[in-house]
């Protein structure tokens, strides 16, 4: 609508006041990083110039934990605020996947109910069905690629009338893509189109195969975009990169830049568009009033090795559940109201992300049963200790537990059950790389936790 509107300047101010109460809120979610895969956490080879200024402005966690080892999972806890027993998602989707159950209520729906403008840029990873897009969702605007990068194009997506074919493709031979997926197996499919994703723009493509090299930052200048188009109302902004997971794409400026080769020549690339859109809030005017999470969706793929991160001095990676694999990075900043230079080792889950951001948003009670808990005061005061315990889900069923320095795991960490394995007690004060199985030593601590699981 185009109604010309007359607005008296005492009404503005009391309008742009009641917005400013609510911040905005941006999550940047990365894709497969390890552990150790920044300056401030460790790593010798990668330069994170940029996130680490991020740290030093405001909270860095050691002890955050995601509530699933493997993507779809991971991001759905994120975005509902709940355990994978509870929101439907199990494990990881492929293409033509209806994905998350539709009535979970994400993040984006809750805020758009206050008044939020609400943007997804990158991997969405819960379902590629029309109906079950980041559009459908609660997000406003979606651009990305709508699961991993390793991943094809499925037969029902529609492409958009403008859509751009590269390497040689014409929509007709786009659409026999299609064919070949529906009609072959996805063994065949995936070694005859590994990597051809296809790039999204609400719920159609865009560009096929996507350019995967200048992905990153084009997911950052559409989030830029959208906030310069967003500045009259709070917005919620989903920025969740392709990488570093494989296949590894980096543009031209970063290849070859980082001592870790290719992997963290990516993270590098990322590193460096985080401190662009840093430094546009900053120019905006708009740090004070924004919360920004980093952190990663789960523990890095082991199995590429240098194509892999790392989670030293964690144990495990990506589809364990020993710390490496949960256990990810995590900086807060929000400036004026988080505490700047801490680091924390309090036990915070990406779950309690859900209730607190509603928090903020002036929203105390939920249409859905939320297993995260609000950690605003500890944001505050990150002497406090709100929560002793986490539990590991794996499959949709509760496959460990932390309580303290405790981790009790009943079936090992390991990403595959073998026979002959056995459980698993770590105290993880004394051996962070859970290497000291004191399963048979302490039988109480054993029982205590077994007890504790129950309620979950």
């Amino acid at each position: 609508m185009n109604k010309k509107l007359i607005i008296y300047p005492m009404l503005l101010s009391a309008g742009l006041l009641q917005a400013q109460q609510k911040p905005n809120v941006v999550i940047i979610f990365t894709d497969d990083q390890g552990y150790q895969d920044l300056g401030c956490y460790g790593s010798p080879l990668i330069q994170t110039p940029s996130i680490d200024r991020m740290a030093k402005d405001g909270l860095k966690l050691t002890d955050f934990y995601v509530s699933a080892s493997v993507s779809s999972a991971s991001r759905a806890g994120l975005l509902t605020g709940r355990l994978n027993t509870k929101n439907g998602v199990k494990g990881v989707f492929f293409p033509e996947s209806k994905g998350m159950p539709s009535e979970e209520i994400t993040l984006a729906e809750a805020l758009k109910e206050q008044g939020y403008a609400t943007g997804c840029f990158g991997k969405w990873h819960l379902g590629d069905l029309k109906g079950h897009l980041p559009t459908d969702q609660g997000f406003d605007y979606y651009y990305g690629i709508p699961y991993s990068n390793d991943m094809y194009i499925a037969p029902s997506q529609q492409f958009a009338s403008d859509a751009v074919f590269r390497e040689g493709y014409t929509l007709v031979k786009a659409k026999e893509d299609q064919e070949f997926v529906r009609t072959s197996s996805r063994a065949a499919v995936k070694k005859k189109l590994n990597n051809a994703s296809p790039l999204f723009e609400g719920d159609k493509i865009i560009e096929y195969p996507c350019d995967q090299s200048t992905t990153t930052r084009r997911y950052f200048d559409r989030a830029i975009d959208f906030v310069e188009r967003n500045q009259k109302q709070p917005f919620f902004l989903y920025i969740t990169p392709s990488m570093p997971h494989v296949p590894l794409f980096v543009s031209e400026q970063f290849r070859g830049k980082s001592k870790r080769g290719l992997y963290g020549d990516a993270v590098e690339e990322i590193d460096w568009n985080v401190g662009r859109f840093l430094d546009y809030l900053d120019e905006k005017g708009l740090a004070e009033n924004t919360l920004v999470i980093f952190a990663s969706d789960n523990g890095p793929w082991l199995s590429f090795k240098e194509e892999g991160g790392s989670a030293a001095p964690l144990r495990g990676g990506k589809f364990s559940y020993y710390e490496g694999g949960v256990r990810v990075p995590c900086i807060i900043r929000w400036k004026g109201v988080i505490p700047a230079g801490v680091t924390s080792d309090a036990i915070i889950a990406s779950i309690d992300l859900f209730p607190t951001i509603m928090h903020y948003a002036g929203c105390h009670s939920f249409k859905q049963e939320i297993d995260g808990i609000n950690v605003s005061s500890f944001l505050k005061n990150p002497s406090l200790r709100l929560r002793d315990e986490y539990v590991y889900v794996k499959g949709g069923q509760v496959h460990g537990i932390r309580k303290g320095d405790w981790v009790y795991l009943p079936k090992t960490g390991n990403s595959k059950f073998k026979e002959g394995d056995v459980p698993e007690l770590f105290n993880l004060k004394q051996d962070v790389g859970e290497a000291d199985n004191l399963l048979q030593r302490y039988p109480d601590k054993v029982k205590e936790l077994q007890e504790l699981m129950q309620k979950y």
